[in-house]
């Protein structure tokens, strides 16, 4: 094991050992580069494996890390690097405050249905985005979702999530008992459904103040999973409860799908919300304490103390993306009339169905922390963000990512990146997309322009996401 000063890749020095589990060591560090602090998680290698299956495994565990890194979203726990040293693979992520949802309950027991119903709106956002880009999250459990001290929700450790489809876990099932879906405890493929089911099953946790299918055993609680019922949520209310119901159920194609949950949890009626029982200062600090969460199967996350009296910036709250750009730019733009559609908090999309082109705009605001203002925690965050998709450039598989290029003329910074994915069936189309960050005081910004059915040889299009980005870049500054 390393020690405190072990100085992983000459960049990450780590700090102190923050949590142990089945799934690796998470450590606090700094990484001496950006002169940051940020979480570590030292990946568990399964005993006793040949040397060209502990070489599969290390591919496999860098690749899904890779992958879970390009994942963007408000309520994406972001993954940074992944490095290999000594054959062990490392995962770099950020450090984020807070306490876990299981913490919670397990201090306040049953919590307001419809402070579940937000936290559930929000880790659906985080699902959602993953599972647009093939992804699944594998461990979806009350301990990997993270509140913040305004109560908003994350969804901590994409660095165990998988491709679509696969079967069982080849050198140990990822997830934990009662809240993996009843497909996967029986090695079935998983889809976007199984997740849902485990969010479900948060939920029902949350707002019930005990799981669904509590048992004395590991054993017994499989079985319960497998074969019965779970007790009606009695404190969710008719409406509410008869969702939680029909998101656990065992049959992958009965269950709702992401819009009709995020439609169900948007109609949680509104009662006041009690203050936690620990005043707010108490449960977020001191960090130490704060950061540490039982670790099940791979579930961690790191924290770093609130500070208070710090620079808010320009945008106390993310403006509503659909108000940053008219109906008419946007036609003008996709050159067709787009469907608008508010997909999730902080997200807009514009859709031409025919011949597949879609405009997303993504608006998140920063918050102080630590003894950072919010447009020094949006700087870091670009700076993070900049280095973290630089070093995705290249040809993976059958996409192929850009080299990451700074744009002129929107907010204080912004940079571009185009990528290309091969359809599975041929070498010659496939999908582009041209993603663009920017930053305005505490306001970080994403446009992508999305393209389908696009000749490999085609030209990108990054003219239509800079043009997008410099209108909202206008908009904000009104």
């Amino acid at each position: 094991m390393p020690g405190d000063l072990y100085l992983l890749a000459g960049r990450y020095r780590l700090i102190e050992r923050l949590g142990q589990g089945g799934a690796g060591t998470v450590w606090r560090a700094i990484d001496e580069m950006l002169d940051r602090q940020v979480a570590v998680k030292q990946v568990r290698v399964p005993e006793g494996l040949s040397p060209a299956e502990r070489a599969r495994f290390t591919d496999h565990a860098i690749h899904e890390a890779r992958s879970a890194g390009r994942l963007r979203d408000p309520a994406i726990v972001l993954v940074h690097d992944v490095v290999l040293e000594g054959h062990q693979p490392w995962i770099i992520m950020d450090l984020v405050s807070g306490r876990s949802l299981d913490k919670m309950i397990k201090e306040s027991g049953s919590l307001p249905p419809v402070f579940v119903a937000a936290i559930g709106l929000r880790v659906l956002s985080a699902l959602e985005v993953a599972h647009a880009h093939g992804m699944l999250h594998q461990d979806v459990k009350p301990a990997n979702i993270l509140l913040d001290g305004d109560g908003s929700a994350m969804l901590t450790d994409f660095g165990i999530a998988a491709q679509m489809g696969r079967p069982g876990d080849r050198y140990g099932s990822a997830g934990s008992p009662g809240y993996m879906a009843p497909e996967r405890l029986n090695e079935l493929p998983s889809g976007p459904a199984s997740d849902l089911w485990s969010l479900g099953a948060s939920l029902y946790t949350a707002v019930e103040g005990r799981s669904p299918f509590e048992r004395a055993l590991p054993a017994a609680v499989a079985a319960a999973v497998l074969l019965h019922e779970p007790p009606f949520p009695a404190r969710a209310g008719r409406d509410f409860g008869a969702l939680l119901m029909a998101m656990l159920a065992k049959d992958p194609a009965a269950r709702p799908t992401a819009g009709q949950i995020r439609q169900a949890l948007a109609g949680v009626p509104t009662v006041p919300v009690p203050r936690p029982r620990r005043a707010r200062r108490r449960w977020l600090l001191p960090a130490a304490l704060a950061a540490v969460v039982a670790l099940g199967a791979g579930g961690w996350y790191a924290a770093g103390a609130l500070g208070g009296g710090q620079e808010t910036g320009r945008f106390t709250t993310a403006p509503d993306p659909c108000a940053l750009l008219s109906d008419e730019q946007v036609a003008g733009l996709m050159k067709g009339k787009p469907e608008r559609t508010a997909t999730r908090p902080g997200e807009c999309q514009w859709l031409i169905r025919e011949p597949g082109r879609r405009l997303v705009l993504r608006a998140w605001a920063e918050k102080p922390a630590g003894e950072f203002g919010g447009p020094q925690v949006a700087q870091r965050r670009f700076t993070s963000e900049k280095t973290s998709r630089g070093a995705g450039e290249g040809t993976q598989g059958r996409e192929a990512r850009g080299r990451v290029s700074d744009v002129t003329g929107v907010g204080e910074a912004a940079i571009l990146q185009n990528s290309f994915t091969l359809y599975v069936n041929t070498n010659k189309t496939g999908t582009s997309d041209s993603t663009l960050l920017f930053r305005t005081s505490n306001l970080l910004g994403e446009v992508i322009w999305h393209r389908e059915d696009v000749p490999a040889a085609s030209p990108v299009d990054k003219e239509t996401a800079v043009a997008a980005a410099r209108l909202v870049s206008a908009a904000l500054s009104k």
